[in-house]
């Protein structure tokens, strides 16, 4: 695991502000909604001719509130059908999203929200704790700390698989998520399940379940003793500003300079909070990205494009699933996401992944095991045997695979935009019916394939490490 280090702030008797309350009951907000039907509610934050850029607010009942910036272009909305809010009302959605992180406490704030039910694990009775989200529910042997964390960070990612491709089976049956909080709990719930792994999480595609654990006990426990002491100079605070609101009644300006310094001592204590949230992003980054990446995997299959025999597609029923190489191409778009102010962004370019691939492209790389990215014919024809690595020695084929699966990903989804269009479901269901791939490919960009992998190779040559396009 790697090292970590937490800040315990102890603050002297000073105010420390109670958060708002956020109001409850329907919120007023802008609603998007794309030809392909999906729809969005949240607040517009901009607007031009090539598109809008979108805060979506999702508010499940009983769960905590999830926020997710993103954009969509004027070509990918259903304009007649956007609805847009009052100024008015504009405003006070501005001042309840405000209200979430108001003083940059918001994921605190989430994490305090989330309701836990003790259950049992491996046989120890109320030795877990449970939490159900609309399309994953998640048991944790984790302290508290850990699994409230893992429980808002999941609500977070679901949220960013929903933005690219919508849930079209809402009522599908929910993933099943464990969190060992040790390695010798995570090597024991294996072993029951009957399965031999060295990752750190394993999705066991038959249960769509998924198992993840590290060693995570001495880093919950350091982070339950942090929020242990700041709800204490917190409440500590809230009564020494009381008494310094009747002190100084009448006194506006001798109230306000010690509210200039209750205001400090506040920020203090959320920036040690910001700080312990690094502290555990850097802790856990491994386990989470496999976690995100599995996810992904057992999301789409369940709520979006199930599998289905070739005759089930032709009658109708559905698309079928997703090519191997496209499925593992927009996981990997998940497994490092962006937290910032308390709200998961995805759109970036790993800078990791980018370099290699740019390094490709420009002649630049070195090594043995230097081949580049693979041609797209051979891409879109790459089944499961091209995304499996069961030797050390096949492990360079295998990344190539799965940079080159990155890479394409990334344009249809941020650059070509075409997940999710009528003309995306066109393409699966050819694919999923015995169509040749390259020319149901060529169907869905308008393009034939030399002539697509070479403007696709020029986007890559522009990306940006933040998702933008060099001109």
């Amino acid at each position: 695991m790697s090292r970590f280090s937490l800040l315990i702030l102890l603050t002297a008797s000073v105010a420390v502000a109670q958060p708002p309350v956020v109001p409850t009951g329907r919120w007023p907000m802008d609603e998007i909604v794309l030809k392909s039907g999906a729809r969005f509610e949240g607040l517009i934050l901009d607007e031009t001719p090539a598109g809008v850029t979108f805060r979506w607010v999702r508010r499940p009942p009983g769960r905590p509130t999830v926020t997710l910036t993103t954009s969509f272009t004027a070509a990918e909305l259903r304009e007649k059908d956007t609805k847009r809010l009052s100024e008015a009302d504009r405003k006070l959605l501005r001042e309840r999203l405000a209200e979430l992180d108001a003083q940059g406490e918001g994921e605190r704030r989430r994490m305090e929200a989330i309701e836990l039910k003790p259950v049992a694990w491996l046989g120890r009775a109320d030795a877990a704790r449970r939490y159900e989200g609309e399309q994953f529910t998640l048991v944790s042997a984790a302290p508290d700390e850990v699994t409230r964390r893992a429980a808002v960070r999941l609500e977070q990612i679901f949220t960013a698989y929903a933005r690219v491709l919508p849930p079209r089976h809402p009522s599908a049956r929910p993933t099943a998520i464990e969190l060992a909080g040790s390695k010798e709990d995570y090597l024991a719930v294996l072993k029951q399940a009957g399965v031999q792994v060295l990752n750190a999480a394993v999705y066991i595609v038959a249960d769509r379940r998924i198992v993840c654990g590290s060693d995570l006990t001495k880093l919950g426990d350091e982070l339950n003793r942090a929020a242990v002491h700041h709800r204490q100079q917190v409440a500590t605070a809230d009564k020494t500003e009381q008494d310094l609101r009747e002190l100084y009644k009448g006194h506006k300006a001798e109230l306000e300079r010690y509210l200039g310094a209750v205001k400090k001592e506040r920020d203090k204590v959320w920036a040690a909070e910001r700080a312990n949230d690094a502290a555990f992003d850097t802790a856990t980054r491994k386990l989470f990205a496999i976690l995100y990446h599995e996810a992904f995997h057992a999301y789409v299959t369940a709520f979006v494009h199930p599998p289905m025999k070739a005759d089930e597609v032709r009658a109708g029923n559905g698309t079928g699933e997703l090519p191997r190489w496209l499925n593992e191409g927009l996981a990997q778009l998940f497994e490092d996401p962006v937290i910032e102010a308390g709200e998961l962004r995805v759109g970036h370019a790993d800078p990791d992944r980018l370099k290699r691939v740019q390094d490709w492209l420009a002649g630049k790389a070195r090594g043995p095991d230097v081949v580049g990215l693979i041609p797209l014919a051979d891409l879109l024809r790459a089944g499961k045997e091209a995304f499996v690595t069961d030797h050390a020695g096949e492990r360079p084929a295998s990344d190539r695979s799965y940079l080159t699966a990155w890479a394409a990903a990334h344009y249809l989804t941020f650059g070509r935009r075409v997940l999710g269009t009528k003309g995306f479901d066109d393409f699966l269901a050819t694919v999923n019916t015995g169509t040749d791939p390259a020319r149901a490919f060529e169907a869905l960009v308008g393009q034939d394939v030399p002539a697509f992998e070479k403007d696709w190779h020029e986007y890559l040559r522009r990306l940006q490490p933040d998702g933008s396009v060099k001109k």
